[in-house]
């Protein structure tokens, strides 16, 4: 069974999701891992605000704000 990827900003509200790549950028990679956003993770994206807003999701580090520029960069399978 193939898992299907995507960015973490296309999935909808209640998706639980497995993170597989981060931005490129280490300052970046950095900060999400202090969040516990890492590759192999999962995160659950709570919410989704309009407007092109930021998603809410949660980790295992918490329940956090990403903007949707940073969301577009996150790899996800599920």
């Amino acid at each position: 069974m193939s898992r299907m990827r995507a960015a973490l900003s296309t999935l909808r509200p209640g998706t639980r999701a497995i993170i597989a790549t981060l931005p490129a950028d280490p300052a970046v990679a950095d900060e999400l891992a202090a969040l516990r956003v890492l590759p192999g993770e999962e995160v659950e994206v709570v919410q989704t605000l309009p407007f092109g807003g930021p998603l809410l999701i949660r980790s295992a580090g918490g329940l956090y704000a990403i903007g949707r520029g940073l969301a577009d960069q996150l790899g996800v399978e599920w």
